[in-house]
């Protein structure tokens, strides 16, 4: 017994051990050079870490974040100012950022937060800081390309709490990813004035000093929770990004802000010519001619034939004139897709449904309800008529991750052909959770210069075969991640729109 206490007496003092080293590499000394306000020109590139009392830590968030470089932290504000603020805001950060160069390093700070907070609503720009940006530090945060920062976080004690702090952004837009993907206890950056009560920002903020951030992290160490182990997932944070927001597929550095706005009405006119050429034009002549205008349907794999329409359903009162195709979902238009590598029109049934996605789609589209019943019978309708595309997740997710697929579309027919679909953009992102730029996926894919849709026709499933919805549903979910080479989860569209805008994503409608 008393040889176990020792070993464990051992373990914790190489901890802490280690720990003391960690801070000491860290150069503790240029952290107060840096917290204070200066006129350096670009953020500090090594990592600070200083030790305040006993049970904390201070960590330059900026050093993770932000590449050693003049103009690092534009990208993050030119997202705010875009996906918060409309084109025309981001256009006016761009326009200023000449001149933001002849301004000292947090004078320069100062005016990006003012351009792109002043006058938005605080929970908005919470929301861009929770749904948007992270997706940003994820691709391009040069302290984040390994588990140099969870394994550090995991070997602390429990009563050591790890504060992040910034002084290029203000708390709102930083603190949801360096404490959800990261791991760090609490978030210190640029204080915005007006109070935490007021509705709607400023955009003029207060740089950190020791005092006041010594103050910040008493009060912080107060607030946070008793701290629990940080495990790792396969991306090397403590929870993967499955769910992001935003229009923008890019990192908006200066030059690419630039050739988007430059890009901008072109990308409007292909977008026309492409819906009118998928409306107007024959299945079999409009992907060639779409085609010619960049959009390309890669077909993995042989497409299955049209089914019979005189096939009966074999005695079991199940349809089967038309074939059920089930598909996992990237954007809206993932039965366009499949329509296309068919080369014949299908019918597709879909939630929240936009007036305006309806009436620029050139296939059959039927709203479903969520009531169980009433879907069902929609959906059996459609088949007795033909041909029809579902999408068990019921929202769409952008990165290699498959949502749970409800079970109800393996009751509709005897056989269901799983169909794995993916997009590619390069520009612009063609999904959103807001419901009134949702009316807007579809334009937005065809806005991009050369948008891609890969598609591939896996072998039918056999509903018939004694297993229950559940487990087929979770059969066809494997098949689709198997070979789109992503990963299943059982996470669902409730989760998503929590996540990304705070509500559960069910829009009434009449």
């Amino acid at each position: 017994m008393d040889a176990c206490k020792a070993a464990s007496s051992e373990r914790f003092a190489n901890r802490v051990l280690g720990i003391h080293r960690f801070v000491n590499r860290s150069l503790i000394a240029r952290l107060l050079q840096y917290m204070l306000p200066g006129d350096t020109a670009a953020p500090p590139s090594p990592l600070l870490v200083r030790q305040l009392g006993k049970n904390a830590l201070v960590v330059d968030a900026d050093a993770l974040l932000l590449k050693p470089a003049p103009g690092a932290a534009f990208p993050a504000y030119f997202l705010v100012a875009v996906e918060a603020g409309g084109y025309v805001r981001g256009l006016v950060l761009l326009a200023l950022y000449p001149f933001l160069h002849v301004l000292s390093y947090g004078a320069r700070a100062k005016a990006m937060a003012f351009v792109s907070l002043c006058g938005l609503r605080r929970d908005e720009a919470a929301r861009i800081g929770r749904a948007v940006l992270p997706k940003l530090f994820f691709r391009e945060a040069p302290g984040m390309q390994s588990n140099a920062i969870i394994e550090p976080l995991n070997a602390l004690p429990e009563k050591v709490k790890v504060v992040a702090v910034s002084r290029t952004f203000p708390t709102v837009m930083v603190e949801a990813f360096l404490k959800e993907y990261v791991g760090f206890d609490a978030v210190a950056g640029r204080e915005l004035k007006g109070g935490s009560s007021s509705r709607y920002l400023t955009g003029v903020t207060t740089e950190l000093d020791m005092e006041s951030l010594a103050a910040r992290v008493v009060v912080l160490m107060k607030q946070t929770e008793k701290k629990t182990t940080k495990t790792a997932s396969s991306c090397g944070y403590p929870k993967p990004m499955v769910f992001h927001d935003g229009r923008l597929a890019f990192t908006p550095t200066p030059a690419a802000a630039l050739a988007m706005y430059v890009y901008l009405p072109f990308a409007v006119v292909l977008a026309v010519v492409r819906i009118a050429i998928y409306v107007l034009l024959p299945w079999r002549v409009s992907s060639v001619v779409a085609g010619l205008t960049g959009v390309r349907v890669r077909v993995i794999g042989a497409t299955p034939a049209a089914e019979d329409s005189d096939d009966d359903a074999g005695g079991t009162g199940k349809p089967r004139r038309g074939r059920l195709y089930a598909c996992n979902h990237r954007t809206l238009l993932d039965p366009v897709g499949i329509a296309c590598a068919l080369g014949r029109p299908v019918a597709a049934v879909t939630y929240s449904l936009s007036r305006l996605s309806e009436v620029l789609s050139p296939i059959p589209l039927r709203r479903l309800t969520r009531n169980r019943d009433e879907d069902r019978r929609r959906m059996s309708s459609m088949l007795a008529r033909g041909d029809v595309v579902v999408c068990p997740e019921g929202t769409t997710c952008r990165e290699p991750y498959l949502l749970r697929f409800s079970p109800l579309f393996t009751e509709l027919a005897s056989e269901v052909t799983p169909v794995a679909v993916d997009a590619r953009t390069t520009v612009f992102y063609a999904t959103s959770t807001s419901p009134v730029a949702k009316s807007f996926d579809s334009v937005y894919f065809l806005m991009n210069p050369r948008p891609e849709y890969s598609v591939q026709f896996l072998e039918p499933v056999n509903t018939e075969n004694g297993k229950s919805s559940i487990e087929l549903a979770n059969e066809v979910q494997g098949a689709l991640a198997a070979a789109l080479g992503f990963e299943g989860t059982a996470l669902t569209r409730k989760d998503k729109y929590l996540l990304l805008a705070g509500n559960e994503g069910v829009v009434k409608t009449k």
